[in-house]
């Protein structure tokens, strides 16, 4: 049976080991005759055996962060105190209940039982798994430190994770207002205006600029609603199409790092990341070169990703890091005098730590301080919006009210 056996069929099975437990595997192998065979060989007696969906589904599991983290910290615990990974994988399986973690971890440990390499048996779920992720596991393995490289890489996703959920938090209030203004706009376009013109008509008055403006506008979003959707739609698929090519997702990182608040928001996110990933692989003793190559690709900013490379290639022929990142490079001021302390003392991964704490604290901070800056500005808007609608309709009443004759 194969370490990846993408081509096989999969099977669900419940057999009984040699020491009379129940066990719940699933496994590969080219037909159920072989199964058996191989389950037999290592004294495992099938009770019951299910043909179930093919790898290709199985090896798209993930688990959240909250639910893979306490599975890192209880393996790096059973390996600290003396236990062998496949039996502390085996165990989790056991103890897991029902569900993707159990399905990936039975994966898991039926490939590690048989001599496959933890990283080689984590690279089947890729997504779960991706190339730094599984890249720290090897090295753990490769330098026999792997519970320190569990707790390390347990650490680096709590983080990352939090930062997400702060960035997230910040963002629900201005949506929540946008859309709650959008929806009112167009509410009173499309319902509320229409009924006041019937009546202004009816009247016969003479109505300001303001009121005849806003009419024409319902006028025009009544009629013209579908293709109105239509064109939002397509900005939006352009948007998302031109996110994928690399010039558009250049010029819009660029642009987005000028905007006032945000975009020093979005450098410190950024940086953290960087230095978050960097120091990962760089502890877990991938050389630098490598750790700076793969921390480029996730930092997910374009502009800074290819300011990454530049320096990479100047550390490729002998310089220092903080040396080799391009004049005028849009990373945080105080990340080079950091990187020049921690190389020059050979400390390079406890600065790349200060460095990911400092961009970390600095992005909340900023994010609170948008915040701060926004709710005024959404409020405004729409007091504003709303304001001028309502003064809309109001105007033409009261050129009415001053017409009647008071006696």
């Amino acid at each position: 049976m194969s370490g990846c056996p993408s081509d096989m069929p999969a099977f669900a099975i419940q057999a009984i080991d040699r020491d009379g437990r129940r066990r719940s595997l699933r496994e590969f192998a080219p037909d159920e005759t072989q199964l058996r065979a191989g389950l037999r060989a290592r004294a495992l007696w099938p009770v019951r055996v299910r043909a179930v969906s093919g790898s290709r589904g199985l090896a798209r599991l993930t688990l959240p962060t909250g639910d893979f983290v306490p599975l890192l910290n209880q393996l790096e615990l059973q390996l600290r105190a003396g236990v062998t990974a496949d039996v502390a994988i085996g165990q989790l399986a056991e103890d897991a209940p029902k569900g993707p973690a159990r399905t990936m971890l039975e994966h898991i440990h039926q490939e590690v039982s048989q001599g496959v390499p933890i990283h080689v048996a984590c690279r089947f779920f890729g997504r779960q798994f991706p190339p730094h992720v599984a890249a720290v596991i090897a090295a753990g393995e490769a330098s026999a430190q792997l519970p320190e490289s569990l707790r390390a890489l347990a650490e680096h996703l709590t983080g990352g994770d939090e930062l997400r959920r702060t960035a997230k938090r910040a963002l629900i209030y201005p949506v929540i207002v946008l859309v709650a203004t959008g929806g009112l706009v167009v509410f009173l376009l499309g319902g509320v205006v229409p009924k006041f013109e019937e009546i202004f008509l009816s009247l016969h008055l003479t109505l300001p600029a303001l009121t005849a403006t806003l009419i024409r506008v319902s006028e025009f979003v009544r009629a013209s609603w579908p293709g109105l959707a239509i064109a939002t739609g397509a900005i939006l698929l352009a948007g998302w199409l031109g996110a994928r090519l690399p010039r558009f997702r250049h010029l819009r990182d660029a642009a987005l790092l000028r905007i006032p608040v945000l975009g020093e928001t979005i450098r410190c996110l950024a940086t953290a990341r960087f230095s978050a990933h960097c120091r990962l692989l760089h502890e877990a003793g991938r050389p630098l070169l490598e750790s700076l190559g793969t921390a480029a690709e996730l930092v997910n900013h374009a502009v800074l990703e290819r300011q990454l490379k530049q320096a990479r290639e100047g550390v490729a022929v002998g310089r220092p890091l903080y040396a080799s990142l391009p004049k005028g490079h849009d990373f945080p001021g105080f990340i080079v005098p950091a990187l020049k302390a921690g190389e020059t003392t050979g400390q390079l991964a406890t600065a790349l730590e200060h460095i990911e704490a400092y961009a970390a604290q600095r992005a909340k901070e900023r994010l609170a301080t948008a915040l701060a800056l926004l709710e005024p500005i959404l409020l405004a808007t729409l007091t504003g919006v709303v304001g001028a609608i309502a003064l809309s309709f109001f105007l033409p009443l009261f050129s009415l009210l001053g017409g009647i004759n008071p006696h």
